[in-house]
């Protein structure tokens, strides 16, 4: 039993560690930044017409949805690669992301 604590401890380490790394960078930063004042202004909007519930549902699709076009536009136009990290981060709060990026 302690050596199944002891393994999940190292194995919730491992991950948060990986997270934070890929959390990592100003890219990070400026998609933390614009989805953050993306759903900001989405919810409000959407509030203002409809529930909380859908307010907040509406807010997050559109957040997913820009996330994914603007990934789309990097393989296919800037012929890049599509950074699943940078959608994460459109959803982190910026302050968060901020002090990632002192660690």
């Amino acid at each position: 039993m302690k050596m199944s604590v002891i393994y999940e401890l190292v194995m919730f380490k491992t991950m948060k560690n990986k997270i934070i790394q890929n959390l990592k960078g100003s890219d990070k930063l400026l998609h933390s930044m614009f989805g953050n004042i993306i759903f900001v202004v989405v919810f409000i909007i959407a509030y203002l017409l409809y529930s909380l519930w859908a307010a907040l549902a509406t807010a997050i699709g559109v957040v997913l949805l820009v996330g994914l076009v603007k990934e789309l536009y990097d393989k296919y136009i800037k012929r890049t690669f599509i950074d699943w990290w940078d959608i994460v981060a459109a959803f982190v709060p910026y302050p968060l992301i901020k002090h990632i990026q002192k660690l």
